[in-house]
């Protein structure tokens, strides 16, 4: 089998065009992720936690509420009413009654901007137009639904799937020792099915958050390296013959 530096002109050309927008595309989606999951934060193990467990100590509406006030241009003097009336609320039993006097007038005046029926369908935001939607985001967060892990996952586990073959393909023809290369190139794929194992675990369990941790760190990084060596190979080792020749 031929190594990468004895590649022709174009196949190392179209593997180095394969590396650099997949690499992008994967150091990308691991900026979204530290984003999406773990926010002003960072990336922490408690953010990992709360997307896949949830906050169970507070509903989701309390724990987005802060966001909420701050988008809509609440004054801050304001800000602890709003608080204090969807805390007594849902401690009370999120009663209509209550909803009607305390909250609803607060969330017309507030939250119906991006929270209509229309702008939700817009924003992709969870509508709280009546007591029924109100009440469903008053409920505790328990992350991400199963039906969304299992959406994710088809695409994850499929779109990986493929870049980690083609990556792995390519380093195969790497000049790099046996075991190592073994490891490297399988190490992304079982990576991979920890995290996503993980996830499902998580859900049920915090404790297992490790999985998603460990997973995690080992899929895209480890092709990311597979690609970057496969790159310096391609483009910075001489053939085998060309070297001899150079050595003679």
């Amino acid at each position: 089998m031929r190594q990468l530096p004895e590649l022709s002109l174009a196949e190392k050309l179209v593997h180095t065009g394969f590396i650099f927008l997949v690499g992008l595309g994967l150091l990308v989606a691991e900026a979204y992720v530290y984003l999406t999951v773990g926010g002003k934060n960072g990336l922490t193990v408690h953010a990992v936690v709360v997307h896949y467990y949830g906050d169970r100590s507070s509903s989701t509406l309390q724990s987005v509420l802060p966001r909420m006030m701050d988008f809509s241009g609440m004054p801050a003097a304001e800000k602890p009413k709003m608080t204090a009336a969807v805390d007594h609320w849902i401690a009370n039993g999120e009663t209509e009654a209550e909803y009607e006097s305390q909250i609803k007038p607060l969330i017309a005046a507030n939250c119906l901007k991006c929270h209509s029926v229309e702008m939700s369908k817009q924003l992709h935001n969870p509508p709280l137009a009546s007591y029924a939607d109100v009440k469903k985001v008053a409920q505790v967060d328990t992350g991400m639904s199963l039906t969304s892990m299992l959406l994710n996952g088809m695409v994850h586990l499929t779109m990986l799937g493929v870049i980690f073959w083609i990556a792995g393909w390519i380093f195969s023809k790497a000049r790099f020792p046996t075991l190592p290369k073994l490891i490297l190139i399988v190490l992304p794929f079982i990576a991979m099915l920890v995290d996503f194992s993980g996830w499902f675990l998580t859900h049920q369990n915090p404790a297992f958050v490790w999985l998603v941790l460990v997973g995690g760190a080992l899929s895209c990084p480890i092709a990311l390296l597979e690609m970057f060596l496969s790159l310096v190979q391609m483009w910075f080792l001489k053939p085998r013959a060309a070297a001899g020749t150079a050595a003679a």
